[in-house]
């Protein structure tokens, strides 16, 4: 699917300056929709969404959207449209290497990061997905990776966006990757990051929709890694569950520390148990292993 000629650049700033609100803005935003979300010249936060026809109507329901999800009604959005290569351009300015763990060093292809002995570079363009390594749960997810991944073992990354953990799991050793995403803009960046990393014979990308019977279709899986929403985690932790080779290891983010304990709750009634965890700003992560 090709790109959109140009984009919705929307903005959000809470007029408050309440720490905790602007922490939870960019998650807001990449709940609408929005990709690219990322911090402006003023303390707001900016993100890009493809073109819409009806944009008052959708600004409005954003603002009650994010309003309802921050706790807050102090805040100020503004919107404006952008043509796409511009767009990119913007993007390529900002987006420079960055060092997640000791080994793992997240780098756009336009930039040569000099890796050192032991060290592995994953190289990424931004393109129009999420999972750049710039926000606290694809940091968290690979700060975990880097710790359990066992070489010669069998993954799947459900909701792999631009494919950063499919690509991580390929260098850290994994023999196959099942790498499941629904949107059809983030698959061709995917696809794209897949070929630049030459991880194409490991990761296998499926254009889906990850749902129980699918699951159930492809498994087991030595581990699944999963960074989208708590809500959808949970629809889906029955079946990761069954998915999973015994003693299998599941790790998640996009977790909010006020939904840690009812996450943890389900988990341990699934038989699958907290080991390792990981906390950025407002984010959780979390490594889990089968326990019956």
């Amino acid at each position: 699917m090709s790109a959109p000629r140009r984009w919705l650049v929307l903005s959000v700033r809470d007029r408050s300056g309440t720490a905790h609100v602007s922490e939870l803005l960019p998650e807001a935003l990449r709940r609408l929709g929005g990709r690219g979300a990322a911090e402006d010249e003023e303390g707001g936060f900016v993100a890009y969404l493809p073109d819409l026809e009806e944009v008052e109507s959708f600004v409005e329901e954003a603002r009650r959207e994010m309003e309802s999800f921050t706790g807050t009604s102090s805040l100020d959005l503004s919107w404006r449209w952008q043509e796409h290569e511009e767009w990119e351009e913007t993007w390529r300015r900002g987006f420079q290497p960055r060092r997640v763990t000791e080994r793992l060093v997240v780098s756009p292809s336009w930039v040569d990061p000099k890796p050192g002995p032991g060290e592995l570079v994953i190289t990424l363009d931004p393109g129009v997905a999420f999972g750049t390594g710039e926000h606290p749960t694809t940091r968290g997810s690979l700060r975990l990776l880097d710790r359990v991944v066992e070489p010669g073992t069998r993954w799947a990354d459900v909701g792999a966006g631009s494919g950063i953990l499919a690509i991580a799991l390929a260098r850290l050793g994994a023999s196959h990757v099942l790498a499941v995403e629904p949107d059809p803009l983030a698959c061709t960046a995917a696809a794209e990051n897949l070929s630049t990393n030459g991880v194409e014979a490991v990761v296998e990308l499926l254009h889906a929709q990850a749902t129980p019977d699918l699951l159930d279709r492809v498994g087991p899986f030595d581990g699944i890694a999963s960074n989208i929403e708590c809500g959808v985690i949970l629809s889906l932790l029955g079946a990761y569950r069954r998915a999973l080779a015994p003693e299998g290891e599941l790790v998640v983010s996009g977790i909010l520390h006020h939904e840690v304990e009812g996450f943890l709750q389900e988990a341990r009634r699934l038989g699958l148990h907290l080991t390792d965890e990981d906390r950025e700003e407002e984010w959780w992560s979390g490594h889990l292993r089968i326990q019956d």
